[in-house]
């Protein structure tokens, strides 16, 4: 699923709790997974194609969803830790197990599922709506819509999380040393975005070639967005959707992957 729309899912499941850790661990844990990119952008460097394996493997199974927000449930019951940091990890936990459950629920069903089994069965699983085999990247319209699906991803994040953040901060007179930093940081992704956009209509660029080079331009812009959660921490403990913007939320959400894919 696109990055936005993960980021989007925890601020929606952070609308149904008052515990402010949890809000933070829900939309964390909603974008946490797709730290794998970078880590795979970086392996491609050294063996190639083999790193597209990484991907959707260890940070999208089973093992990833239990292991890490068990870890941070456990401190809450360590003595010296409870006595010593007077910090809600429960709360955090349970919103990092759900965030990433949602994640993974959600990446398998988009185009190619998730590794959910790893180590132990490294075959993608998943029901995705539209399989990423039903695009034929011999024929230029679907090499076109896979670009612009993979390009899109970008705008999301910008649109969905960044933008409300970051005029929230500005409402609230909340973290006003990384107000004007994120927004030049929105400035330069929706450059850069729009840049690969146009690129996408290139049919002399292959649809692995895009992906490739899409990446390795938005690596930073994605790390930004995996820690993004962390810098805005404040506005996100008292985040909350009204219950009509939840449904008109949900409603536009499934219009527009209705649109992607047609």
């Amino acid at each position: 699923m696109q990055g936005g729309i993960h980021l989007l899912s925890g601020l929606l499941l952070a609308s149904f709790s008052k515990r402010k850790e949890f809000k933070l661990g829900a939309v964390l844990g909603a974008i946490l997974p797709d730290i794998d990119i970078l880590i795979t952008a970086f392996a491609y460097l050294a063996i190639g194609e083999a790193a597209a394996s990484f991907h959707r493997s260890l940070t999208h199974s089973l093992l990833f969803l239990f292991i890490v927000p068990g870890i941070v449930v456990s401190l809450n019951y360590i003595p010296f830790i409870k006595k010593r940091y007077d910090y809600d990890f429960l709360g955090l936990g349970i919103g990092l197990f759900i965030g990433f459950a949602t994640h993974i629920l959600f990446d398998m069903l988009y185009l190619t599922g998730v590794v959910l089994l790893w180590p132990f069965y490294n075959e993608l699983l998943g029901f995705p709506i539209v399989p990423f085999e039903s695009f034929d990247t011999s024929i230029a319209i679907d090499t076109l819509k896979l670009k612009l699906i993979q390009t899109t991803d970008f705008y999301t994040d910008i649109a969905f999380f960044f933008i409300p953040m970051i005029l929230l901060a500005y409402k609230k007179d909340l973290h006003k040393k990384i107000r004007l930093p994120a927004l030049i940081f929105v400035i330069l992704d929706f450059i850069v975005v729009t840049v690969f956009i146009g690129l996408a209509f290139n049919t002399s660029i292959t649809y692995e070639d895009h992906v490739i080079f899409l990446y390795y331009a938005g690596t930073f812009f994605l790390l930004f967005s995996v820690i993004a959660p962390l810098l805005f921490r404040n506005i996100i403990r008292e985040f909350k959707f009204e219950p009509w913007q939840i449904v008109v939320i949900l409603a536009l959400l499934a219009f527009s992957q209705l649109m992607v894919f047609v």
